[in-house]
């Protein structure tokens, strides 16, 4: 389709552009308050950009918070665990491994097997989701998820920021860790926004359903069978994340 293309385009210009500013304000990022602000608002708008591309647990995220009854306050916690798992795995393995993309952007060792272990995790919570459901013979009733919430937003972030790799990388080669740092936790910030909006919106539209059915007999049928559609959905994502994994690594 020309409009997606187009979009997707336009999002590949914005990173470059993006990462160039960043690139130039690295190592003067703390000389003035201009240089900070300049460089943080660079920083996170990158993050909401990237977090538009493909992955970032978006998909993940709508399946969940379409299905399950939540409050805002889940979306936006759930939203900030990824993108800080996303962020701090990106820093963590960039300071203490060195290279860790290949030369096209694809993760390589430790990084490879993370995306590998984030698919599996991602698919064993569906699962677990599913199979209650099974069990209780579909029938949809409050249950705490926080538990379960909080594993699911660790697993969505857990293949590490390739944008973030870039940026501390170069801060380091430029004697400028501190700065790479602030920028990273920055890019973090704006990729939580994107990945949160995309929670909202599921929300939004589950309680527009839920409301338009309201006080008839397909109300209840119509909780359960979104639960389990979503939490399929999600087994379904784990599962194909981990068979392109495995491709990857082959």
């Amino acid at each position: 389709m020309p409009a997606m293309e187009g979009f997707f385009n336009w999002i590949l210009s914005a990173q470059r552009f993006l990462q160039g500013e960043l690139a130039a304000r690295a190592t003067g990022l703390f000389e003035s308050p201009s240089d900070l602000m300049g460089g943080l608002g660079a920083a996170l708008l990158l993050g909401l950009v990237h977090a538009l591309t493909p992955g970032h647990g978006k998909s993940v995220m709508f399946a969940y918070f379409s299905g399950h009854q939540a409050r805002p306050l889940s979306g936006i916690a759930v939203a900030g665990g990824a993108a800080a798992t996303h962020g701090i795995l990106a820093v963590l393995l960039v300071v203490i491994l060195g290279r860790v993309l290949g030369p096209l952007g694809r993760p390589t060792g430790a990084t490879a097997w993370l995306e590998i272990i984030s698919a599996v995790l991602v698919a064993g919570i569906g699962g677990w989701y599913v199979l209650r459901l099974v069990v209780r013979r579909g029938a949809a009733h409050d249950h705490d998820h926080r538990p379960t919430r909080s594993a699911l937003a660790m697993a969505m972030g857990m293949l590490p920021c390739p944008l973030t790799i870039i940026v501390v990388g170069v801060a380091i080669r430029n004697g400028a860790l501190a700065a790479g740092l602030v920028l990273a936790a920055a890019i973090s910030v704006g990729a939580a926004v994107t990945i949160g909006t995309v929670g909202f919106i599921a929300m939004g539209l589950r309680r527009l359903g839920l409301a338009l059915t309201a006080g008839t007999r397909i109300l209840n049928r119509l909780m359960t069978g979104l639960e389990l559609l979503s939490s399929v959905l999600i087994l379904g994502l784990g599962v194909l994340s981990l068979i392109g994994a495995l491709r990857r690594l082959g």
